[in-house]
């Protein structure tokens, strides 16, 4: 009888893990800051806009209007979390992270990027930035 367990299985490594997770992360980040830049500025709303022209429904003004400048903010969104999930994908593919490590990681980033979609949280500190910068 044979004492021997024999994994045919291929090795799974936590790298994939943290590039999936981590990609759809940063790809909120530019999401909540293009809706924040957009809403103090005319000029960069209708630059933010322009990202995403090539969604049908962005331009138009029949009876569902226009998806306007958040049509740029979600093209902008998926170019980040696409793009990084690629790259870190290819970069952690055969690496073992910490899980452990990640975790923390991953849900005060989660938290912060679901308090920069708060108005009352965010708001002072937008404005805060656009008095500084002016």
């Amino acid at each position: 009888m044979n004492n021997k367990i024999e994994n045919d299985s291929p090795q799974i490594f936590s790298g994939i893990v943290v590039a999936a997770t981590l990609a759809p992360l940063l790809g909120f980040y530019p999401l909540m800051i293009t809706h924040h830049v957009s809403r103090l500025s005319k000029y960069w709303d209708k630059f933010i806009w322009s990202y995403g022209q090539w969604i049908p429904g962005s331009v138009g003004s029949g009876a569902l209007g226009s998806t306007g400048s958040y049509a740029g903010k979600e093209s902008l969104a998926l170019i980040v979390w696409l793009g990084s999930w690629a790259v870190f994908h290819y970069l952690w593919r055969k690496q073992d992270l910490s899980l452990q490590s990640w975790l923390p990681i991953f849900s005060g980033g989660l938290l912060l990027v679901t308090l920069g979609f708060v108005h009352p949280v965010i708001d002072p500190v937008i404005l805060l930035l656009r008095d500084l910068l002016e």
